[in-house]
């Protein structure tokens, strides 16, 4: 199930917005996404700008599934859809030892 560039933007990254801090990085053909937690950074994606109304099809998606540290690709959907809250994220994060308080 693709995901539009719009929605990764604004709903994907806006959740992760909510408990990270966020270093974005505009590119020649492609946006990069540092996240950073305590003066640490936790892991970084970088998907194709390209036009907001394009999609970011499955094979890309995956990619960025597993370098934002995620289990599934329902949990990047979750992201999207409102059911994984960046507070899942979070709590996902520190289960894999990538952060901690």
């Amino acid at each position: 199930m693709p995901i539009s560039v719009r929605d990764f933007k604004s709903r994907v990254i806006g959740k992760i917005k909510e408990k990270f801090e966020i270093k974005e990085a505009p590119g020649r053909t492609h946006d990069f996404i540092e996240i950073w937690y305590q003066d640490k950074k936790v892991c970084e994606t970088h998907y194709s700008h390209g036009s907001e109304g394009k999609d970011i099809d499955d094979s890309i998606l995956s990619k960025i599934k597993r370098q934002l540290k995620l289990d599934r690709m329902e949990q990047l959907y979750g992201l999207k859809n409102c059911p994984f809250k960046s507070q899942d994220y979070f709590n996902l994060l520190k289960e894999k030892n990538v952060i901690s308080d």
